[in-house]
Formats: C-alpha cells, sequence, structure tokens
C-alpha cells in the first residue's frame, strides 16, 4: 500500500486574503524556510505544498510575481533540497475568488476568456515547473457572499457558473496529468451539486477543521476573550454556545465528513493550529484513523495559515510537533 502523506503547507506568496498579509513585496523568510525543511524531514513529513500565488516568476505572465519573487532557478533548487531531505514540492494556486487577489488585475476577470486562458496557462507552467508534482492544489474554499463583503470589489460564483469553473480547473489539472486537489467546501456545503458534477475519482478532498473532536478537549468559549466577543455577535447570540465546537461549521463537519466519505471520496484531512487548539490534530488525526475507511484517507496536511516569516515561527514549529506526534501515536 502507498505510504500516506503527512505534509505541511508553507506560504510563499501571502496576496490571499484581501486586506491581510498583503504586502508590496515578497515576505519570506529563508532561514525560518530552512529550519521548517530541517524539522519536517525529522518529522517524517514527505510533502510540503507550497502556495506559490504571486511569489514566482512566471514566465507565461511575469506581470504577476510580485517584487523579490522566487525565480524559475529559485523553484527548481528548491525542488531538487526537497528531493534530498524525501519531500516532495506540491504547488498550489487558490481560485476561489475570496483568495485570488495574487492574480492582480486578472481577479478583475473573473470567469472572462482571458481569465480562463491565464488559469490554464498558470496550471500548465507550475505543472512543468514543478517537474510533474502527483498533484496541483486548487484552493477553491469559502467562495460565497461572507468571504468576499469587505473587498473592494466583492464577487463570488455561485450556482452553474461555480461548478463550470470549478469542472475547468479540474480539467486543467488533469489534462497536465496530476491530480486535482481541493479544499472540501463545495462538498460539504453543496453535497448533491457536488456528487452532480465532480466525479469521486475527480479530485482529492481536503476536510478542515480546527478546533477538538473529543468532548474532554472541547474549548469553553469563556476560555479567550475573543471567542466571547465572537460568539456573542448577530445570530451567534441566540445560539447559547458554551463551546467553540458547538459551532455550527464544526457540528456540520461532525455530521457530514464521515458519511460522504460513503461515495467513495478520498480525502487528506488538514489539521491547524490557527484556532490555538493544541489538541486538533491529534484529535483530527485519530477520528479519520478509527472511524474512515484506510485507503480513502490519503494522507493528513497541517496548515499554520501565517506567512512564513519569523513572528510566526512558532506556529510553523508546533504544527510540525503536533503531526510528529500523531503521526507516531495513530501510524
Amino acid at each position: 500500500m502507498k505510504e500516506k502523506m503527512w505534509a505541511l503547507l508553507v506560504h510563499l506568496g501571502t496576496d490571499l486574503w484581501h486586506g491581510k498579509f498583503c504586502y508590496k513585496n515578497l515576505v519570506f523568510d529563508d532561514l525560518l524556510w530552512n529550519s521548517i525543511l530541517e524539522k519536517s524531514q525529522e518529522a517524517g513529513i514527505n510533502t510540503i505544498v507550497l502556495d506559490v500565488a504571486n511569489g514566482i516568476e512566471y514566465a507565461s505572465h511575469p506581470e504577476i510575481a510580485t517584487k523579490g519573487a522566487w525565480t524559475r532557478k529559485r523553484v527548481r533548487t528548491e525542488i531538487a533540497r526537497c528531493k534530498e531531505k524525501g519531500i516532495a514540492l506540491i504547488p498550489k494556486l487558490n481560485f476561489a475568488t475570496p483568495h485570488c487577489k495574487w492574480l492582480g488585475e486578472y481577479s478583475r476577470m473573473i470567469s472572462t476568456k482571458q481569465y480562463y486562458h491565464v488559469v490554464n496557462d498558470l496550471i500548465k507552467e507550475v505543472y512543468e515547473l514543478f517537474e510533474h508534482p502527483e498533484y496541483i492544489h486548487l484552493g477553491m474554499d469559502e467562495e460565497d457572499a461572507k468571504h468576499v463583503a469587505e473587498q473592494e470589489l466583492a464577487i463570488y460564483r455561485q450556482g452553474e457558473l461555480f461548478w463550470h469553473d470549478l469542472r475547468y480547473f479540474i480539467d486543467c489539472v488533469q489534462d497536465t496529468g496530476a491530480k486535482p486537489w481541493i479544499w472540501s467546501c463545495a462538498l460539504f456545503d453543496h453535497p448533491e451539486e457536488y456528487k452532480k458534477h465532480i466525479g469521486v475519482e475527480d479530485a482529492v478532498l481536503s476536510p478542515w477543521y480546527y478546533n477538538a473532536f473529543r468532548k474532554e478537549h472541547w474549548t469553553p468559549i469563556s476560555s479567550r476573550s475573543e471567542y466571547v466577543a465572537y460568539y456573542n455577535e448577530g445570530e451567534y447570540a441566540k445560539m447559547g454556545i458554551q463551546f467553540v465546537e458547538e459551532d455550527p461549521f464544526l457540528v456540520n463537519f461532525r455530521k457530514v465528513a464521515l458519511p460522504l466519505m460513503k461515495e467513495g471520496y478520498h480525502y487528506i484531512p488538514c489539521a491547524s493550529v490557527v484556532n490555538k487548539c493544541d489538541y486538533n490534530t491529534e484529535d483530527l488525526v485519530e477520528y479519520f484513523k478509527d472511524n474512515a475507511p484506510d485507503e480513502q484517507v490519503l494522507g493528513f496536511i497541517t496548515a499554520p495559515w501565517f506567512p512564513t516569516i519569523k513572528e510566526f515561527e512558532k506556529d510553523f514549529y508546533d504544527s510540525i510537533k503536533f503531526l510528529k506526534e500523531a503521526k507516531k501515536k495513530f501510524y
């Protein structure tokens, strides 16, 4: 049986969230990157998903690159370094409208002929540049009104246009020979529509869940001031939530994640330290190890969700440590 993937998400480009972590040039700490590689190798991590965004110089569309972006030579050098450490370097290009500021002017041309042309060019280019990776991650999370509400140009896909574009992205990746990899939002939020448009072998899914599963590990909202504020606003105020894990999003995850696997979908579940839940990675790995068909869980990924800079060094180190511990405990 093929070895499971143990992966870490690292951001090279950061123009994914309008107004947050958007810089005028590449912000990436090479010393931290070197340390991440060493610690990943020691932890048994065999894959790094590099969210390239505007952080590399594209030959097909050089206008996208931010100042200081990696050259094509640098990309090849890093792929070779990773290979020496037993780590596959997988490219990620997020085409979801809430996270595509990195596309520059093309982010304002969603679903036009020019846009489709650019998307196809970039997917083909990263496939060749990353030396025919097994996967290309397409992102495609949080495509809804809520997540674009604060953008200067608030636009998102819905209905048949969303499924048309997702299908197009998947086809572009499949045409290269790589396997499309996406976040699970589309399946979990719209399961019947997803099943009509995207087959079980068309894309690998990463269901993301950043809190605890075991009730003894649940986080009281009273434990952190930001939780108290968040869960006492708007619709949440009417729910009487006592624990973060009672959030409807997390409740829905626990309700649909396993049943949807019966359809035959393959998962690479995603953990994170971003919600400061130290039990998340262990609980997530245990949950799928104990309850999901082993052949449908291709591995696990952890995502710090911060720029690769010294300020967030601990978040990267904790991510690696927690994944290492969970791997050792359950596999």
